[in-house]
């Protein structure tokens, strides 16, 4: 079997009894911290190593996984961070500077400290656009002057960064070598194979209800773990390409308040 691994991505780790304070479009994404521990903890006992995703394309065997967080959320460095800590793990951190030192967001303070710790900080974006609809001038802006301030805030070269909101955009890729990117991370769900592109990562989304036995299967690439949620995102993609952004978005939202209204019941 062709060698192969896994990058993971969490967003907001969020405690049950502070659930309601999270918008039902960002729900799908939070973990409770004592699951987000309990994924992590069976992680460190793997035979497998975690790595920064920079690291990622020059590793040729494939024997590790990597665990990544987008937007920066202020539950970076109060929760997500002390464990990865204790565990001696790292994990790659993208932000958008733009938010950063805002309410609910991370502190330039206490990404510092998260560098200093081993942790990577690479690119959201500069503002979190939708990039479906931007022009190379645009792309070049968002990725462009957020990676130069991350860089002057934290110093420390930025070599990798993620997609916001899951929409790609034609000539990204081109951009971001352009600009210096070892490594970019996208929504696409799947197995990351040494030599693939670097500028097109998928990754596995992790999220409420997670089982450890599952997450530790797709940690040590055990075959056929992620066919569920790559039929998943296969499904989504055509429901996307059919209705576009904004029609997915006219049916995403509904439904996903639908279903969290019926569960408070």
């Amino acid at each position: 079997m062709r060698p192969h691994a896994a990058v993971f991505v969490f967003h907001g780790i969020v405690p049950a009894d502070r659930l309601s304070e999270v918008s039902p479009d960002d729900r799908p994404y939070v973990v409770p911290p004592e699951d987000f521990r309990a994924l992590l903890l069976a992680a460190r006992l793997s035979t497998r190593r975690a790595l920064p995703v920079s690291a990622v394309p020059t590793d040729l065997g494939g024997a590790f996984y990597a665990l990544t967080f987008d937007d920066g959320l202020a539950s970076d460095y109060h929760e997500a961070f002390p464990v990865l800590r204790e565990l001696d793990l790292r994990a790659t951190f993208f932000v958008v500077p733009g938010l950063v030192d805002t309410p609910g967001y991370v502190r330039w303070s206490e990404l510092r400290e998260m560098v200093a710790a081993g942790m990577e900080v690479g690119s959201h974006s500069l503002t979190h656009p939708f990039m479906d609809h931007l022009d190379i001038a645009d792309l070049r802006r968002e990725f462009g002057e957020s990676k130069a301030m991350i860089e002057d805030r934290l110093g420390t070269a930025v070599r990798s960064a993620s997609l916001p909101r899951g929409w790609p955009a034609p000539g990204l890729e081109a951009v971001l070598e352009e600009l210096g990117y070892r490594a970019f991370c996208t929504s696409r769900v799947g197995w990351w194979h040494p030599g693939d592109p670097p500028l097109g990562i998928p990754r596995v989304r992790v999220s409420d209800g997670m089982p450890v036995e599952r997450f530790i299967a797709v940690v040590e690439g055990r075959p056929r773990v992620l066919w569920r949620p790559q039929a998943a995102d296969a499904a989504k993609n055509v429901v996307k390409a059919c209705v576009g952004r904004h029609g997915w978005n006219r049916l995403r939202t509904p439904l996903l308040r639908l279903r969290y209204a019926l569960e408070a019941l």
